[in-house]
């Protein structure tokens, strides 16, 4: 009787401290790699509007520091990408493949204090869309 109680026992606080897969939220993760591609693909598309400090930009809103983050807390990845990929550069929408958007927003999210990791920024939208920004 006892090792069935404790079995039990053992099993719900096992439920109640771990996440179940529907409320999991997948990491915002990305390579070095992704950030020296972005960092080139910035320069020869961003900063001529963003700056060359993504925030001194005469033309387009800081894409680094407090009102990125604002603007950005609590949306999703998802919408970021697809933010930029259907807006930006404003004089050639949709003209960044995904990879390219994904780099180009790993270099951003780098120079908003987020680290680059080993695994690599998905393409996926349903898997961008699960994983929120950091900011508050």
């Amino acid at each position: 009787m006892l090792n069935r109680l404790y079995y039990v026992l053992t099993l719900f606080c096992w439920l109640l401290l771990t996440p179940t897969l529907g409320n999991a939220q997948e990491a915002i993760t990305f390579t070095e790699g992704q950030v020296n591609d972005g960092q080139n693909i910035y320069r020869e598309t961003c900063q001529i509007c963003h700056g060359n400090r993504l925030s001194n930009g005469q033309f387009g809103t800081p894409l680094r520091g407090s009102f990125f983050r604002k603007n950005w807390a609590g949306k999703s990845l998802g919408e970021l990408v697809q933010h930029t990929w259907e807006k930006m550069p404003p004089d050639n929408v949709k003209s960044l493949s995904w990879e390219q958007v994904t780099a180009v927003l790993s270099f951003i999210l780098s120079r908003n204090e987020l680290s680059a990791s080993s695994a690599a920024m998905t393409t996926e939208m349903d898997t961008l869309n699960t994983i929120l920004l950091p900011w508050k």
